[in-house]
């Protein structure tokens, strides 16, 4: 959550006026009863009103950085933030994803909605998802560097298995799993290397 805040207050700091106006007012109307400062009961009542439901009520005490039952400003830009660019949230616990998390390379190859996993939930497959085929969020974004607008993700052309040298009784998901593992490690470096 610390890395959320962080860059949530560089883009409020790095923001034209205008934005950073945007978002005081945000602060204000969340602050129902004027006190400058949002209560729990002024965070749920917005969640409801405003059709956040998306957002867990949980995540409150998340965004509450000094544990005072109160959110500042500084901790609504972190809110703020989350909501602007729709946070990410796990599909199989439903827990806010900070960090390193996985997304389906074919739905977000598709433009529809992604559908992202916590490491935990990936790693104990405590989920249900017509595809298979993960990568996490940082060697996803490397393998697209470089790649024109509406080009297709290279992770989609798997590996062949005969590049691997897996023991018999690996099984066909985590085999598949560490293919397109390898195709974006591939992908990610082939942008970065000079070629004399």
């Amino acid at each position: 959550m610390e890395e959320f805040h962080e860059v949530a207050i560089a883009y409020y700091n790095n923001a034209p006026r205008n934005l950073q106006r945007l978002a005081w007012n945000f602060f204000l109307a969340l602050d129902t009863d004027g006190d400058g400062r949002i209560s729990y009961m002024e965070f749920n009542s917005f969640l409801r009103q405003c059709g956040y439901a998306w957002i867990s009520s949980n995540f409150f005490k998340d965004l509450d950085r000094d544990s005072d039952g109160c959110l500042g400003f500084w901790e609504v830009i972190t809110l703020y933030y989350v909501i602007k660019t729709r946070g990410v949230w796990c599909q199989g616990c439903q827990q806010c994803l900070i960090g390193l998390y996985f997304t389906c390379i074919s739905c977000f190859d598709s433009g529809s909605r992604t559908y992202d996993l916590c490491p935990t939930c990936y790693k104990q497959k405590k989920f249900s998802h017509h595809h298979r085929n993960f990568l996490d969020n940082h060697l996803l974004l490397r393998s697209k560097r470089g790649l024109p607008p509406g080009a297709e993700n290279l992770n989609l052309a798997l590996a062949p298995r005969s590049t691997f040298n897996a023991p018999a009784d690996v099984d066909d998901d985590l085999m598949e799993a560490f293919q397109a593992l390898e195709t974006g490690v591939t992908a990610g470096n082939a942008s970065t290397c000079i070629v004399m």
